[in-house]
């Protein structure tokens, strides 16, 4: 099986349904076919080769960016999405990495690539959706001029679909090399043990990037003449509108999202919503937040963990998991669920010995979805792999019943007076304070401890907090080797384009208002 297939066998069931609504145009099944072939030929006619030549596109949410990724895997051109919020240079830097023949790009961004065409010399044709410039070919022209055929034959499973970009949190991104299969083992998680539901009159709710989890979204609706409701960017009082008033059943959101639509009076109540299921991941979920998101939306909260290297999730914490969490065995609201049905998941030493539950090692996971390689790295791809095991770089531990408990990246461990402390345990404390938005916690350099656990936390709206007072309460309710010693009180935590929290740049940066604590 392939995506074309899927895709193909969802347009003649389907073909009058709606596929994609953006909120200025719609397309029914139909029509999306005739777009993504009309596109898949052009490329054709302008002589590039499926599986040789590679495909870029720089888009915000829109209905042309699911169309690139339908005529893409149809018609077996391997392609990437740039995040549209990612600077010029990353831009420049993931293009170059993935030798890209095609860069495809909104109107709105042409200034900006017109600056990096000069550093691109491996793009032979720049294609512009909305009004192009000289040295650019408009995608509408394209495909009016491109006949409505379908593709020849289908792409083979072993063909690559995709290179992502991983988050670059540590260093420059590496491009994941994702097949027909992976995608394939993607959506299967997804309509198995994501969002089991999928009906015909569903609408899935694209509000955060495609380029990212999102995307996940796509083909599951379009498999079962769903329809995909697009936003160019999250806006929280539209997306309360749309899940009260547009018939949303289902969406995917970072926890933070989820967050600023509770903040406001947005009229959010379960009984007034469609919602069936919705998917959070990409970031920890503070527990108490997590009680009031599941009191205002319903019992529909959908964790999924994963990562580019093994996308996009391969575990999930299921709804009545949540429910059984608020019930009594609270602790499961702070694990990551359990493996989804067509993955492993397993805790392994640094020896490569898997661990018994209970015992914390490297999180690993194998199966269908798990990436080809790194692009162009085989020292990256070799470090990872442990047999049919992949290592995540997240440290946990798994229970008898199988749940995953993340305790933390492993690289983030902080070693203080020789006791390891993972950030995690402590950040899931000042998450408890009512006037915590976003807390990171690092290590400081200590001649007398090896490390000191720092704290940078930001104000929610109308509270203000100082250092003292943080330091106070977190003393109170954390053990004596978790307790941070110093705080910075922030207006914001930087953060890279996927919304991560850029720890290793908070960490650089609390280095130097705190320089290394001397042993007199």
């Amino acid at each position: 099986m392939s995506l074309s297939r899927l895709f193909d066998n969802a347009a003649a069931r389907f073909a009058d349904r709606i596929a994609l609504d953006d909120g200025q145009r719609q397309l029914s099944y139909r029509a999306l076919a005739g777009r993504t072939n009309r596109f898949g030929q052009a490329l054709l006619g302008l002589g590039l080769a499926p599986q040789r030549d590679h495909l870029v596109s720089l888009q915000n949410n829109a209905s042309t960016l699911v169309e690139f990724e339908i005529a893409s895997a149809r018609f077996g051109f391997a392609r990437s999405m740039l995040n549209a919020r990612a600077p010029a240079e990353d831009h420049a830097y993931c293009t170059q990495l993935v030798d890209a023949a095609v860069f495809v790009f909104q109107e709105k961004f042409a200034e900006q690539v017109e600056l990096l065409r000069a550093q691109l010399p491996t793009v032979r044709h720049w294609i512009c959706i909305g009004r192009a410039p000289g040295w650019a070919l408009s995608y509408e022209d394209l495909l009016a001029r491109a006949q409505d055929r379908a593709p020849a034959a289908h792409p083979l499973p072993t063909d690559v679909h995709s290179i992502y970009f991983t988050s670059g949190t540590t260093g420059r991104s590496k491009g994941v090399v994702l097949t027909q299969r992976n995608w394939t083992q993607v959506v299967t998680n997804f309509m198995i043990d994501a969002l089991p539901r999928i009906a015909r009159d569903d609408v899935a709710l694209l509000c955060a990037p495609i380029s990212h989890a999102t995307g996940g979204l796509v083909y599951p609706h379009l498999a079962r003449g769903a329809r995909l409701r697009i936003l160019d960017h999250f806006d929280p009082v539209e997306v309360a509108r749309l899940l009260l008033d547009g018939g949303v059943t289902s969406s995917f959101m970072a926890p933070t999202m989820i967050q600023l639509l509770l903040q406001g009076d947005l009229g959010l109540a379960a009984e007034k919503l469609r919602l069936k299921g919705l998917v959070y991941g990409g970031a920890s979920f503070p527990v108490d937040r997590l009680e009031d998101a599941l009191a205002a939306l319903g019992p529909v909260l959908v964790q999924g963990y994963g990562q580019w290297e093994a996308p996009i999730l391969f575990t999930t914490l299921q709804p009545e998991e949540h429910l059984a969490g608020l019930a009594g065995d609270g602790r499961i609201l702070h694990s990551a669920g359990r493996a989804v049905s067509f993955a492993q998941v397993g805790i392994m030493d640094d020896d490569g010995r898997l661990l018994a539950p209970g015992e914390t090692g490297e999180i690993v996971t194998a199966g269908e979805h798990v990436m080809r390689e790194y692009h162009r790295n085989p020292e990256a791809t070799a470090e990872i792999r442990h047999g049919q095991w992949q290592r995540t770089g997240d440290v946990g531990e798994m229970d008898e019943q199988g749940f995953v408990y993340i305790t933390d990246r492993k690289k983030d461990m902080i070693i203080t007076g020789g006791n390891n402390v993972y950030p995690r345990q402590v950040e899931e404390v000042l998450y408890r304070h009512e006037g915590v938005l976003e807390a990171c916690v690092v290590g400081l350099q200590s001649e007398l401890w090896g490390e000191t656990i720092h704290a940078v936390v930001v104000p929610r709206p109308g509270f203000e907090l100082d250092a003292a007072s943080i330091l106070g309460w977190a003393h109170e309710r954390l053990p004596t080797d978790r307790r941070p010693r110093s705080v910075d009180v922030l207006e914001a935590l930087p953060k890279n384009h996927y919304g991560k929290i850029l720890r290793r740049e908070i960490r650089d940066e609390a280095r130097a208002r705190h320089p290394a604590q001397r042993a007199d």
